[in-house]
């Protein structure tokens, strides 16, 4: 009707330019109706608009094609939140020189038990890491050192079963049983859909259409500045928004880092680490806060089948939300510590980490504010870092 309408106007001007008359007239009628024509092709058109807003087909279909495109920007501009958890040394096996306590748990109780108090935690973040500290393995070519442990493949069952999704491999033991026994560990964690990473070898988790990297190294057995530096640059090759750095290093039963651990963990970040975890002193240590980043210098013990009954129990889990818009990870964060102890006993080892509450939490709250002095951060009461 719209169409007709515009049609019979140009008709009609058609006419009117035809019509015999003089040049003068001619032309006043031809302006005249210019004008009326263009009036009234705008009042159409505003009334084309109001109207196909309710009823037209065209204008709703691509109101219906806008619209998702609008949402697409929408989303594209919404900051994405990532939540990791990081946890201590987990041996899940014995040295069968000095005992098999931790196997018989296993046997008794079944894979999940061992994580069984910390797994809503787990459960609930996006992604868990933990520091594999022995190895999977029927191998029986025993390094020669003072300790040395190994599980069989079905103790992995216990990190699928607890909701760990990565495995930090760069440490001291993973060569206890040699090359035969890092390969079959590595084949078994690959098989149970746990993600390692030790030395070149990264591990990387997409969440949320965002890419994770996990790297690992073990400064026991040497790492320089340029390792640390070109696997972090190959982590951003790979589009990693979040790049997460685990160092084996420091003083065993030594709560407070040494100058290699500041040095190294210092130089991650200034490489462009998102955050650095620290293991094997087997105690906590603090965290340091530099260049807006943690340092997490020891996250001690956790699941450990290693020793049946250690003499410090304290033990944390390091939890941290990453801010990702755009692609790029922003520098507001969210961190806080969740105090725990390795075990459900003070006078031994159930190898069942527990949350502590109470007393027990405030006491191990206060310990890590001690531990932390000087480094730019502060554990509030509900294990908020400030």
């Amino acid at each position: 009707m719209i169409l007709r309408t515009m049609g019979k106007r140009i008709s009609a001007m058609g006419a009117a330019a035809s019509a015999p008359c003089s040049a003068a007239a001619t032309a006043s009628v031809l302006a005249n109706q210019v004008v009326r024509g263009a009036l009234a092709l705008a009042v159409a058109a505003c009334a084309v608009l109001l109207a196909l807003g309710l009823a037209g087909p065209a204008f709703a279909e691509a109101a219906a094609t806008a619209k998702p495109a609008a949402t697409a920007a929408t989303k594209a501009a919404k900051p994405v939140e990532i939540t990791i958890s990081a946890a201590g040394d987990c041996t899940l096996g014995v040295d069968s020189r000095y005992n098999s306590v931790f196997n018989g748990y296993y046997n008794r109780k079944g894979a999940a038990y061992f994580l069984k108090k910390v797994r809503p935690v787990f459960a609930k973040d996006d992604l868990t890491i933990v520091n594999f500290e022995g190895t999977l393995t029927t191998s029986k070519n025993r390094a020669r050192k003072s300790f040395t442990f190994k599980g069989p493949a079905k103790h992995a069952s216990i990190l699928t079963k607890g909701s760990v999704e990565v495995a930090n491999l760069a440490n001291n033991h993973s060569r206890d049983f040699g090359a035969k026994g890092l390969a079959d560990t590595k084949r078994t964690l690959k098989k149970r859909g746990i993600a390692y990473c030790q030395n070149s070898t990264i591990a990387y988790k997409t969440v949320k259409g965002v890419k994770v990297a996990f790297l690992g190294f073990n400064e026991l057995s040497g790492v320089t500045k340029a390792q640390i530096k070109a696997g972090i640059k190959k982590a951003k090759k790979a589009k990693a928004a979040i790049i997460i750095v685990s160092f084996h290093w420091g003083i065993e039963r030594d709560y407070y880092p040494a100058s290699v651990q500041k040095k190294l963990g210092r130089y991650a970040i200034s490489c462009g680490a998102s955050l650095v975890l620290g293991h094997h002193p087997h105690v906590l240590q603090g965290i340091e806060e530099y260049k807006g980043r943690y340092i997490v210098y020891s996250l001690g013990n956790f699941c450990f089948g290693g020793n049946t009954n250690p003499k410090d129990k304290d033990t944390m889990i390091f939890q941290q939300t990453f801010t990702v818009k755009n692609g790029k990870l922003t520098k507001k964060d969210d961190a806080r510590i969740i105090p725990c102890s390795l075990s459900g006993s003070k006078s031994t080892n159930t190898f069942q980490p527990r949350i502590l509450k109470g007393a027990e939490k405030k006491a191990l709250v206060k310990k890590m504010n001690r531990l932390s002095r000087g480094m730019g951060v502060k554990v509030a009461s509900n294990g908020r870092l400030k």
